[in-house]
């Protein structure tokens, strides 16, 4: 097409997709060496990697024996109570050890599993003494008392954050009230003036109600009356919505009155918009304000330590079901105040977590002592299972959802619902026994991995014998609420951990042991690959550094009381890695590729509706992916050159060409639908000729009303813009085909690049 943009006017993005295209048809021939030079040039790289491999291997272990000395000196790892973390952390150790036995990596196991042993003998020797309840729980109260302080802090903070915020409001509502007053004169200037305004308060439905409103209004769509009430209402009820969400971001959780009188508008009116803001998951209650709902924005993520603090509530509140007397009155009291603590941490939304955490985790570690003491103090078997089945019912009595049917489940057996239907005792038996046994399951599960570290479905089934796919449907709906969250992987299995908020020294071993192995691992390949080096390895080398440059800058960031470990070496090695990356690709640019070609034969249509389904199976939506084929039907174009003259991409042309055989292929009932003098010239042709045209006639330049409509298939984006503006009768003579047609783009793009 005389339109086609050249390679190099295309978009980078297309751009590289016309390469790949080229590449993997063998249509582009790539720069490389002669086959017979790659033997010598794989020797070269080996001779040129090999002085920097020496720093590269030597940095893991040089890096651990600094780390081992950090710990030692800091004494981190004996601060650590989490025994599952230390046990994860041996595991890797003891893996990364198996494949490279060095002196830092061996030490940090010593050191770990010599404070994993300390650990579990203290544990021992508690199981045996007897232990008072009421001297484990006496810190709860201080410790509570550090929490709301600290609490007291972030309200402090969040409070001057919305006084700096509130002048930012008034600029804004006073922007906003003079942009409204002008609606009426202007509406479209008025748009103009609250899009800008929308912008500040970055509410995604306004900004695109308003952009569509001024779509229309600049395509001639939306008339001036229409767009007064597009303006008017709708425009200004979503900014209302942004408004209320700026607030809620900006100056913390409101009442629906404060946020009335913020904006200056009629509670009613914001009620209104409340609701709908919830309607669509905005917004969300948290708590009271004395008799008044509390509104706040969702967050995309709940805090670690909002999570871990409402397990610590939990649990607690289990613990004082199977106390008396004074301690529950203070097991009682205390869980009340972790209550009205809890709402202000969702009030909050998000908040610095590490002021939170020595005081949270210390509060964690006294609740689970005292779940221990209260498990010794009643009259039980000393089987683990059974340990495992009082804690799990500990856990499960203290949910929620298990206390309200419990108390209104027998409600229901002897009275009548809200319907007046009475619930057959029978199923009410059936459906609490299957119930408590999921409850109980649940409560299981949490122990486990509460105790042990995070878990997979697999290790979870081994470990209490229920059927995998309940283990997976626990885990499914545990995490849903979110009583669990991800952890990673373990051998393909993802793995599930309860929240934690992780100190610096949990954090920096947990880090360091994981890390360790990933390093070791990568060393020794590297170290494997380099012995006999081949050209097909060096993707595998290139893998191999890369996983040390990743462990290299996560370990950067890695601290032990504020300070980071073995900077000098982290920093010297930075560039080694770097300088071998670049002479591992620099070769594999050179050597040619082995990867057996592809010809046009090879190439099939591309199904667009499968691939939106394969997409969307995969992520859980389909986005436009922009292809298709545009199918130009002669028999309703009228030549006026719409589609060439709309298309966004210079995608489309009519070329004046005229395919005179293509006439007679068309229906008497097609012709009639053609403007008059259309129609009665083609029937004209048809008419006179004593025989089917084979040739076509090319037309002066000028020649308006006829000519052959032409796609490049590259440059089209499937964006429907001719489809739309297409004036042919029915739908008009172009539609999108949603197939891609993979051998004519290639076929195209060769013929012109």
């Amino acid at each position: 097409m005389s339109k086609s943009k050249s390679l190099e006017d295309m978009a980078p993005k297309r751009r590289r997709m016309m390469d790949m295209v080229l590449a993997l048809g063998g249509l582009k021939e790539e720069s490389v060496i002669p086959l017979s030079k790659v033997s010598e040039e794989i020797a070269n790289l080996k001779s040129e990697l090999e002085p920097l491999a020496t720093e590269i291997l030597a940095f893991p272990d040089a890096y651990f024996e600094h780390f081992l000395d950090a710990t030692e000196k800091s004494a981190i790892i004996s601060r650590i109570t989490n025994k599952g973390l230390l046990k994860q952390a041996t595991s890797y150790l003891q893996q990364a050890v198996s494949i490279r036995d060095t002196g830092g990596t061996r030490g940090l196991l010593n050191s770990i599993s010599s404070a994993l042993e300390i650990l579990e003998t203290k544990d021992e020797i508690e199981d045996t003494a007897a232990v008072n309840i009421e001297s484990v729980l006496s810190p709860v109260s201080d410790l509570i008392v550090q929490i709301e302080d600290i609490v007291t802090g972030y309200e402090v903070a969040a409070e001057a954050a919305a006084e700096s915020a509130h002048s930012e409001l008034k600029s804004l509502l006073s922007s906003m009230s003079e942009a409204v007053s002008g609606i009426q004169g202007d509406p479209t200037s008025a748009l103009d003036a609250l899009q800008k305004l929308g912008t500040k308060t970055r509410y995604g439905p306004f900004l695109r109600t308003s952009a569509q409103v001024k779509r229309g209004i600049r395509e001639g769509r939306i008339d001036e009356k229409r767009a007064l009430h597009l303006v008017s209402e709708n425009i200004l009820i979503e900014l209302r919505r942004g408004v209320i969400m700026f607030i809620l971001s900006k100056m913390g959780s409101r009442t629906v009155v404060e946020i009335s009188r913020l904006m200056d508008s009629h509670s009613s009116d914001i009620q209104a918009a409340i609701v709908s803001m919830i309607q669509r998951g905005e917004v969300e209650m948290v708590g009271l304000d004395e008799d008044a709902p509390v509104f706040s924005r969702v967050l995309e993520t709940v805090p670690d330590s909002t999570l871990v603090f409402k397990r610590i509530l939990q649990q607690l509140n289990g613990i004082g079901k199977s106390l008396e007397g004074d301690i529950h009155a203070f097991v009682d009291q205390s869980v009340r105040r972790m209550e009205f603590l809890l709402e202000r941490l969702q009030k909050l939304g998000q908040y610095d977590e590490t002021t939170l955490a020595e005081a949270l985790n210390s509060l964690r570690e006294t609740v689970d002592q005292a779940t221990e003491a209260v498990l010794q103090s009643k009259p039980a078997d000393s089987s683990e299972d059974l340990r495992l089945l009082v804690s799990a019912g500990l856990e499960a009595f203290a949910r929620f959802r298990l206390k309200i049917a419990l108390e209104k489940g027998p409600s229901l057996v002897s009275g009548t619902n809200v319907y007046g239907e009475k619930l057959d005792p029978e199923v009410y038996e059936r459906m609490m026994s299957s119930y408590l046994d999921n409850e109980l399951e649940r409560g299981t599960i949490l122990i486990l991995i509460r105790e042990l570290g995070a878990m997979t479905a697999k290790d979870l089934g081994e470990k209490t014998n229920i059927p995998k796919d309940r283990i997976l449907q626990h885990l499914l709906r545990m995490k849903r609420d979110e009583l669990l969250t991800s952890a990673g992987e373990s051998h393909g299995y993802l793995l599930y951990d309860v929240p934690r908020t992780p100190t610096e020294a949990e954090l920096a071993v947990e880090t360091a042991s994981s890390l360790a192995l990933q390093l070791t691992e990568a060393s020794s390949e590297f170290e494997s690959l380099l012995q006999e080096l081949r050209a097909e390895d060096i993707g595998k080398v290139v893998n191999a550094l890369d996983v040390l440059s990743k462990g290299r800058d996560k370990l950067v960031k890695l601290t032990i009381e504020g300070n980071v470990v073995g900077k000098e070496i982290l920093l010297g090695i930075e560039e080694k890695i770097r300088s071998a990356v670049s002479l591992s690709y620099r070769t594999r640019t050179k050597i040619p590729s082995t990867r057996p070609k592809v010809t046009l034969d090879d190439l099939a249509e591309v199904d667009v509706p499968s691939v939106l389904d394969e997409y969307k199976a995969m992520m859980g939506y389909a986005p436009l992916l922009g292809f298709g084929t545009i199918e130009w039907d002669i028999s309703k174009c009228l030549g006026c050159k719409s589609c060439e003259i709309a298309c966004p991409e210079d995608a489309i042309e009519l070329k004046p060409v005229f395919e005179v055989s293509k006439i007679f292929d068309i229906s008497d009932e097609a012709l009639d639908n053609l403007p008059v003098n259309r129609s009665l010239f083609y029937k004209t042709v048809k008419g006179l000729a004593t025989q089917k045209p084979t040739r076509d006639i090319v037309l002066a330049d000028d020649s308006p009303g006829f000519g052959t409509v032409e796609v490049d298939l590259w440059l089209c984006v499937a964006c429907r813009t001719c489809v739309r503006r297409c004036p042919g009768p029915d739908e008009g003579a172009l539609e999108l085909e949603l197939k891609w047609s993979l051998p004519e783009v290639v076929r195209q793009i060769t013929s012109k690049h």
